[in-house]
């Protein structure tokens, strides 16, 4: 993608910042036990990380910073991709902002669960059609307080890298986290419309983020691809929001 013609008319050259890849653990047990993955999960997260490393996704220019939700299931996720793309002897970091969604009365929630059919992906639909996810608090987590932790944590992200300079290579942020977290992102940009409906990423799939200067302190230029669709959108730091170009 080429910069946007906002950046291109005040003849201003952005400079890369940072990249960024939100992945969604792999398939799990769901137990909480070991790396809670199946051996199909556990197969398809280090072919990720063959893939991302042989698509050049992931770069020897890169500065790789590991990250994971505190849930074993995306720890483990990292672990088997970081193992496919040759990175396992980097350092991994626990991040409490990644993590799932916060569930004060599990007993209402497994109820609910359970009226589905149990089924965690039709759960994951679920999320975005019953009202109980959207206003009830006391059940769980609302979706605007999870898209607030994420767009949170990119501000912090942007002071970080601003703060700790990766010494001529690329920061690049690999992050492992659920499906609640990242959907926000996808949403924000590509569109609840063009999307058809809230689009919750499928096990594995990876959201890649690059971040350019923009020349305004209070916006950022972000270039999203995500599957087959790709869109440049700016992060507003102030009210730290998606703003569409």
């Amino acid at each position: 993608m080429e910069p946007s013609s906002r950046i291109e008319s005040t003849e201003f050259e952005s400079k890369l910042l940072f990249k960024v890849t939100l992945m969604r653990h792999e398939k799990p047990y769901y137990k909480d036990i070991g790396h809670d993955l199946t051996p199909e999960g556990v197969e398809s997260a280090i072919k990720t990380g063959k893939r991302l490393k042989d698509e050049r996704l992931i770069s020897d220019s890169d500065k790789i910073i590991l990250t994971h939700s505190p849930k074993p299931r995306a720890k483990g996720t990292l672990d088997f991709m970081s193992q496919g793309a040759g990175l396992d002897d980097l350092p991994k970091k626990e991040i409490d902002q990644l993590r799932s969604s916060d569930i004060p009365d599990r007993e209402a929630f497994m109820a609910r669960f359970n009226e589905i059919g149990g089924d965690m992906e039709k759960s994951a639909k679920d999320h975005y059609e019953h009202p109980m996810f959207q206003n009830r608090p006391d059940i769980i987590e609302p979706h605007l307080h999870k898209k607030d932790r994420l767009y949170r944590s990119f501000e912090y992200l942007i002071r970080w890298f601003d703060k700790y300079p990766a010494e001529g290579k690329t920061p690049h942020m690999i992050a492992v986290s659920h499906f609640e977290i990242i959907t926000h992102i996808i949403d924000d940009v590509f569109g609840i419309e063009n999307m058809k409906g809230y689009h919750t990423p499928n096990f594995g799939e990876t959201v890649h983020i690059e971040a350019f200067d923009s020349g305004d302190e209070d916006r950022v230029l972000l270039k999203v691809k995500y599957n087959e669709f790709a869109k440049d959108v700016y992060f507003n730091r102030k009210n730290r929001s998606i703003e569409i170009i």
